[in-house]
């Protein structure tokens, strides 16, 4: 089976799951999945047994959050829940030309998403480039770097998959335990490989990034009520009376699971590939 009809069949599944699944759990969905209080919320999102590891219902890497509410997970297709890396044949391969992070696949062919890694770096110039330095040109860079731009295909295609708190290439503002801060990094394997959960605040291993303001997944954390990726609930400002999503997007509604098509991340339902 092809690495796309291999996608497809997922997408089959999880939508049929969440949308015809009732279970006879008692936690708040019906899958016989309760969450550790306070760690990753009210989770019902679209996950079935069988999935991969990123919407099988299970904390695979038992770190205490559980599917789209880890931070490790960039969407429902990912099978590698214990790091960055998606676990997907040919996924986010190149460490010089990045596209949408979040589609499963490498390549701007379906997505429209070009751009430098040295743009998300922050690299003002040629020397500052530490990948790619040679087909690096700061002035193709979108603004406050250059003058390029972001193709309307790549905003279209990549904004409605992509996380809060992360722009459509992988740049993550994420939520450190270990520090309780924010840390806003490039999450993709092919940039930062020694990146994970529990080197989150060290930018030699987790490389900081500038975030794309044109396309990305909307602002979280701060008074913003929105979760960052490996923020738990219980974060939160006093005045937040539960998770909000930006982008138009819904929260993750107890009982019934993310309408068809979307994914529970972070507490908010984001779209999938179909």
């Amino acid at each position: 089976m092809s690495v796309r009809s291999w996608l497809l069949a997922c997408i089959a599944i999880s939508v049929f799951a969440c949308s015809h699944h009732n279970g006879d759990g008692g936690d708040a969905n019906g899958d016989g999945i309760t969450p550790p209080p306070g760690l990753d919320g009210p989770f019902t999102g679209n996950c079935a047994p069988g999935n991969p590891q990123c919407s099988n219902c299970i904390d695979d890497d038992h770190d205490g959050f559980i599917d789209g509410f880890d931070p490790e997970c960039t969407g429902p297709f990912d099978n590698d829940e214990a790091t960055f890396a998606t676990g997907i044949p040919g996924d986010n391969i190149d460490p010089i030309r990045q596209d949408c992070f979040f589609d499963g696949n490498s390549g701007a062919g379906d997505d429209g998403c070009e751009i430098h890694t040295c743009c998300l770096l922050g690299a003002l110039t040629k020397a500052d480039c530490p990948v790619g330095a040679s087909q690096y040109n700061p002035q193709d860079c979108p603004p406050p770097i250059g003058t390029g731009t972001i193709s309307q295909k790549c905003i279209d295609t990549c904004s409605k998959l992509t996380p809060p708190g992360c722009d459509c290439f992988g740049c993550c503002k994420v939520y450190d335990p270990a520090t309780m801060m924010y840390v806003t990094i490039e999450l993709n394997p092919a940039i930062s490989p020694n990146c994970t959960a529990q080197t989150l605040s060290d930018p030699t291993k987790c490389l900081t990034c500038t975030q794309s303001t044109i396309c990305n997944g909307g602002d979280c954390g701060g008074t913003t009520c929105v979760l960052c990726p490996g923020e738990p609930i219980t974060d939160l400002p006093p005045g937040c009376t539960g998770a909000t999503c930006p982008n138009m997007e819904t929260t993750c509604p107890a009982g019934t699971g993310c309408p068809m098509g979307t994914y529970c991340s972070n507490g908010c339902c984001i779209g999938t590939i179909l």
